[in-house]
């Protein structure tokens, strides 16, 4: 193996685990609105101000990436990834507790724009893609585990004990990371005459359509699928059942992965990457679309209307696993000089869409089956749109 490239493991697991980190405490949001006394819309507010955290920790990482390197980066976000869950699990206010959330988002976030770069530091060409295509599977499965364990938490030990899993999760990781990962960067700063200064390649990738759809495909997949269970954990609940049953629709979400991880790979040799996200998008729209005719029937079974809600799932989550890898995969090949600060700008980018849109979902969120689907079906069919003006990749 080569020393300066990490373990295929590691690089998944470092990438995945914002995105696990979060959907691990959907379940208990119900409980943080009887925790702290406050609305079920503020409780949301954890959840879509998580991405404001998010969205600076990226561009910060991602400059540091380039200017300290990738390994001293990881390091530091894990650090106060970690010392930020600890504070959450102590902080008696709700709007301490608000605060430490960002921080923690902000910490995590080095694992997505950090891991990134090193990608593509290590692989290009078809490799690149092969390589995203498995982050594509492990960034949809992650999400449908979380829910797993978290129900399985909040059952037994409530916030607490998924804010403690959470400081335990950042203990192993920094430790594997010390022991495992190596710097990546090729190009050192001093010796790069092709930099931009952020300012003007911030300018340049606005002006970019490439970037801008890619922005919008990987902020609207992430805000359907965060959208679940941002307001998945309400619909469950307002039906009658616990957050443990919240917790394992996961496993339906899990079916989903799986067949878009197949699709995946045994289309990506066949079919343009450009056909590949025009049909995950037609998938998730195909999927919102159903979700919102179950919400229209009246079934007098509540389980079974339950599952017939969601069901659609697996049609948007499998959208998801066709659209996110081939679009990350191939969103900064003009941009290679100056990889790390170019994530970080895309991720900031996107991440900020993910912030408005989560946070308009919990702002005028109504307490209604139809709310969640038919939101999910003007998005997705956005989607279907951008994906066709996005440029060919060559």
């Amino acid at each position: 193996m080569n020393p300066h490239r990490p373990g295929i493991v590691l690089i998944l697991v470092l990438l995945v685990f914002p995105q696990f980190s979060e959907t691990v405490y959907a379940p208990v949001l119900p409980q943080v609105s009887e925790a702290f006394s406050v609305s079920s819309n503020l409780a949301q507010l954890t959840m879509s101000l998580y991405f404001a955290g998010f969205a600076a920790g990226v561009l910060c990482w991602g400059y540091l990436a380039d200017r300290i390197g990738r390994r001293k980066s990881m390091i530091a976000g894990l650090v106060i990834y970690g010392l930020s869950a600890l504070a959450a699990v102590f902080v008696q206010s709700f709007w301490a507790f608000l605060i430490a959330r960002v921080a923690l988002a902000f910490g995590a976030s080095a694992g997505s724009v950090v891991i990134q770069t090193v990608i593509r530091d290590c692989y290009d060409g078809e490799g690149i893609v092969r390589v995203f295509s498995l982050v594509g599977v492990a960034m949809s499965l992650s999400p449908t585990l979380g829910p797993v364990l978290g129900g399985i938490l909040a059952q037994g030990s409530g916030l607490q004990g998924v804010l403690y899993a959470l400081v335990n999760l950042a203990v192993l990781l920094l430790l594997w990371t010390l022991i495992k990962l190596p710097e990546t960067q090729k190009v050192q700063p001093c010796h790069d005459h092709q930099r931009l200064s952020m300012v003007s390649l911030a300018s340049k990738m606005i002006g970019d359509r490439r970037i801008i759809c890619s922005v919008l495909l990987v902020a609207g997949m992430n805000i359907l699928l965060f959208g679940y269970y941002t307001l998945g954990p309400f619909v469950v609940a307002n039906m009658g059942f616990s957050e443990q049953v919240f917790g394992f629709s996961g496993l339906l979400m899990a079916l989903g992965t799986a067949v878009g991880a197949l699709l995946n790979r045994s289309l990506i040799r066949r079919v343009s990457l450009a056909k590949l996200i025009q049909w995950g998008c037609i998938l998730a729209l195909g999927g919102s679309l159903l979700q919102g005719l179950v919400s229209l029937i009246t079934v007098e079974s509540q389980p079974v209307h339950l599952v017939a809600l969601l069901l659609p799932m697996v049609l948007i989550v499998t959208g998801f696993g066709l659209t996110i890898p081939n679009v990350l995969g191939t969103a900064l090949v003009d941009y290679k000089p100056q990889l790390g600060t170019a994530g970080a700008l895309l991720g900031l980018f996107y991440y900020l869409v993910i912030m408005a849109g989560l946070a308009a979902l919990s702002t005028w969120y109504v307490d209604t089956l139809w709310y969640m689907p038919m939101n999910f079906a003007v998005i997705s069919a956005l989607l279907v749109l951008v994906a066709k003006l996005r440029p060919h990749t060559v």
